[in-house]
């Protein structure tokens, strides 16, 4: 994964004087891709700002797939620490460290019957359909900003980036039907997760950040 930047934001925080203390702050209201949530900053000097912050997204998609009536359901909790480099007084780059302690969660009821690895399963043999999305819990992101979050008052903030999860490791299970606990069931829907994992779109271990905030900063 690409940690370069997560390491450089730590070797310029070591390169700190020992004497270095926060010269300002900010707090801050966010929303985006992030979930809703706040987050603080403290400035180190003219142009490294350390930030961290969480964020709730209760987001869930209902669809059809496949000829399934199918819920996804993202992430609930994220947080995440970096460093951000100021270019300018407001534009900057930044790196660092996403946690998410849930995986993408699955759950579906096929409409009449699905095809599991060649075989076709009614709608009371399979009863309801569920699996994980696995994708790690941490991850390293990079981002370009706008807007100083220690800058004295109040004022807007932009962050564009993008956080890189390992792939994706998916597993499926039968709960309710009169195959759930069949055998042959269980191995053919664990080859249709293996061939869903062979077959993911390479942007599947990219997760966006488009976070909009408003600031309030503290000094600097």
């Amino acid at each position: 994964m690409p940690t370069r930047p997560l390491v450089l934001g730590l070797t310029l925080l070591c390169l700190l004087p020992t004497g270095a203390a926060a010269q300002s702050l900010g707090v801050a209201a966010r929303g985006g891709t992030l979930g809703l949530g706040a987050e603080a900053a403290f400035g180190l000097g003219d142009r490294i700002v350390i930030r961290g912050g969480t964020g709730l997204l209760p987001l869930e998609v209902d669809g059809r797939f496949d000829d399934i009536d199918l819920t996804v359901e993202f992430p609930r909790t994220w947080y995440n620490v970096g460093v951000d480099l100021y270019l300018t007084g407001a534009m900057r780059i930044g790196g660092g460290v996403l946690v998410k302690p849930d995986d993408v969660g699955l759950s579906g009821t096929p409409a009449t019957s699905w095809n599991i690895g060649g075989r076709d399963f009614t709608r009371e043999e399979l009863g309801t359909l569920g699996g994980r999305i696995d994708s790690g819990r941490r991850a390293p992101y990079v981002l370009l900003g706008f807007g100083r979050h220690t800058a004295s008052g109040i004022g807007l903030s932009l962050d564009i980036g993008a956080a890189f999860l390992q792939d994706p490791s998916v597993s499926l299970n039968s709960d309710g039907g009169t195959f759930a606990d069949d055998a042959e069931l269980r191995s053919r829907l664990d080859a249709e997760a293996r061939a869903f994992e062979e077959d993911a779109p390479g942007y599947m271990d990219i997760w966006p950040i488009l976070n909009l905030g408003l600031r309030i900063g503290l000094g600097g």
